[in-house]
């Protein structure tokens, strides 16, 4: 269960402001059945998502931050073989590279330290195998772990199977896995087309870079020290955003993230970077903004909540025949859901753990651009000069965020697990925020109570 309360939020340069008060619920059930070396393996959430106070859908587009209720959804089932040193795998899973900046499963809430509410996931049908084929040679050939599958995507940040997307993923991968230290490099080629559709309609052919690792550098006694990073580069082409000077754009994209986790007895030190590339000029022959997946969670506020809902409004607009005439193609992308886009970040944090059962954290949140915060609606019929969503002229800082919480867990038997979480912060938005009249947007506060109960 989350409650979660924003002050007010504006939208829009008419002064469209919405204040969310989402209520959210979830049950997860994973169901098991095991023989020998085969298991049917299955997970589905029920009763999920926001029971009320989420915007209305008059004001923005359906794709937020925070999804409406659902009474039922299925995220995984698949038949598992597994023998000593691999297994495969077949049917619906969920889906997760490296830290989850690329595809993120959102199969578990952050921990204490971590912000944010994790909602749906990536889900594909997979046909995978993955394991260890030169285990017998023994060192260092048995920690290298060769990974390959075949994908039909039924939902992830750029495309909805029931929806009428057909993406298809070849993936080839080798991880080396040594104890809790990883590091792996995947290539995947991605081909995605619109069912029913004409010849070339929403068409992409992407190949993605994908390195990732972690290791803890020092572990002794009451000290340990984890670095990990994951780097995402994509090129290829595609139809789904098309610009006036071409109907074909060339994807050069990329992410980067960097995350460190110090800790010595009761203290905690954490400190994230992260790096979206963003495109300057929407009107080019180039699409270069990487989006994170909405469910690798930064801070509270910004990603999450208020640009999630800004372009959410802008997919609206954008789509009323009333305002635009004939929506431009693929309009229902415009929105990010929550996503790191077109921004570089840092994230130093402190936690201390005043008991077995209780932690507090928090820390500032320091955002950029890598390219200006541009509505493409309002630069549309402002003739393309480029103004952000609140009709003025961006600088480059999209603001400080300064976050805080508070868990306490423990187990009430050794089935059964619980822990409530209290977040808040506030937003100090930047010159990337200016208004029509030059000033920045006024600060935005958030605060949210999540109880979470389960074995």
């Amino acid at each position: 269960l989350a409650q979660t309360m924003t002050s007010s939020i504006v939208l829009d340069d008419l002064g469209t402001a919405e204040r969310l008060t989402p209520f959210e619920m979830r049950v997860r059930l994973g169901p098991e059945l095991r023989y020998k070396k085969f298991s049917l393996i299955s997970e589905f959430d029920v009763a999920t998502g926001a029971v009320f106070g989420t915007p209305d859908s008059t004001v923005v587009a359906s794709r937020v931050p925070t999804p409406n209720f659902r009474p039922a959804e299925l995220r995984q089932l698949y038949l598992q073989y597994k023998w000593l040193t691999g297994a495969a795998r077949l049917v619906v899973q969920t889906n997760t590279f490296g830290l989850g900046i690329l595809a993120n499963a959102g199969s578990k809430d952050p921990e204490a330290g971590d912000f944010g509410l994790q909602h749906g996931g990536s889900v594909v049908l997979r046909a995978g195998i993955a394991g260890r084929p030169f285990y017998s040679l023994g060192d260092p050939w048995h920690i290298i772990e060769p990974v390959a599958a075949f994908d039909l995507v039924v939902r992830d940040s750029t495309a909805d199977l029931l929806a009428g997307d057909r993406a298809l993923q070849g993936i080839l991968g080798v991880r080396v896995v040594e104890g809790d230290n990883t590091i792996g490099l995947t290539g995947i080629y991605r081909n995605q087309r619109r069912d029913n559709g004409a010849p070339g309609e929403r068409s992409t052919d992407a190949f993605v870079l994908d390195l990732f690792a972690r290791w803890t550098v020092i572990k002794s006694g009451d000290t340990q020290l984890t670095l990990s990073g994951e780097l995402a580069a994509i090129t290829g082409t595609t139809t789904q955003s098309r610009s006036e000077n071409a109907e074909v754009l060339d994807v050069r994209q990329l992410g980067v993230v960097g995350k460190v986790n110090f800790k010595k007895g009761r203290l905690g030190l954490l400190f994230d970077g992260g790096f979206a590339s963003g495109d300057q000029n929407p009107y080019d022959t180039t699409l270069n903004n990487f989006r994170f997946d909405p469910n690798y969670k930064v801070g509270l506020i910004l990603f999450d909540q208020v640009l999630g809902y800004q372009t959410a409004r802008s997919g609206w607009r954008a789509a009323d025949p009333l305002l635009a005439g004939v929506p431009p193609e693929a309009i229902e992308l415009l929105p990010t859901a929550g996503s790191v886009t077109g921004a570089w970040y840092l994230f130093p944090r402190a936690k201390y753990g005043f008991a077995e059962w209780i932690d507090v954290y928090g820390g500032p949140l320091f955002a950029f651009t890598t390219a200006k915060l541009t509505d493409p609606f309002n630069t549309r019929i402002n003739g393309g000069t480029p103004v952000n969503y609140l009709g003025g002229t961006p600088g480059n800082y999209l603001g400080t965020e300064l976050d805080l919480g508070l868990t306490v867990h423990g187990s009430v038997t050794s089935y059964l697990n619980i822990s409530a979480t209290l977040e808040g912060g506030v937003l100090l938005p930047g010159d990337a925020f200016k208004t029509a009249a030059g000033t920045n947007m006024g600060p935005v506060g958030v605060g949210r109570l999540r109880l979470t109960i389960g074995g």
